[in-house]
């Protein structure tokens, strides 16, 4: 139960600190910074807990016995914050799916005609912040009038054509 309650305290304490940062100003980097502020509260957490019950009876008694339980708090933490990054990654920026629901659900009972459809899904809207935001994360980069990839954006490609090759996926995909 206390591998539990802690791990849920952690990631709540993390969630409300995430809440309080963005509120303040959305990083350029979000993903990056959410790492670093789910993994923070979990180790300055863990770090309180392992000292604080050396010199405070009453969160002695709260606190794991067992360094098997600090690593079963950092398991919960972890998938939980794992899920909840890839959970973010959809709402970070606007999905070209999401963007194509939206236009037709903006547009009301009378529905969106397919002309418009087409006008309203330019690259503009679809394309070009995808393009940024490798940019900003640097996967790529502008060599002239050539995006290239960095060391970092292959290395972020070949994890996704390995998988693809384990799983004899076929096509491109998407």
């Amino acid at each position: 139960m206390l591998v539990l309650s802690w791990g849920v305290i952690f990631f709540s304490l993390s969630l409300f600190l995430h809440i309080v940062v963005w509120r303040i100003k959305i990083p350029k980097r979000q993903i990056k910074i959410l790492l670093l502020i789910f993994f923070g509260v979990l180790g300055l957490g863990q770090f309180f807990l392992l000292m604080g019950s050396n010199y405070f009876e009453y969160i002695s008694e709260i606190s794991p016995d067992r360094i098997t339980d600090y690593f079963h708090i950092s398991l919960f933490v972890t998938s939980l914050t794992l899920s909840y990054i890839i959970t973010y990654s959809a709402l970070e920026v606007d999905s070209p799916s999401l963007v194509m629901i939206k236009s037709i659900d903006d547009a009301g009972p009378d529905g969106l005609t397919n002309e418009d459809f087409i006008k309203a899904m330019s690259n503009d809207i679809l394309v070009v912040p995808r393009v940024k935001d490798l940019v900003r994360d640097k996967m790529i980069y502008m060599n002239g009038d050539k995006y290239l990839l960095t060391q970092k954006g292959r290395l972020f490609i070949l994890v996704f054509i390995n998988y693809r090759r384990l799983m004899n996926a076929q096509g491109k995909g998407g």
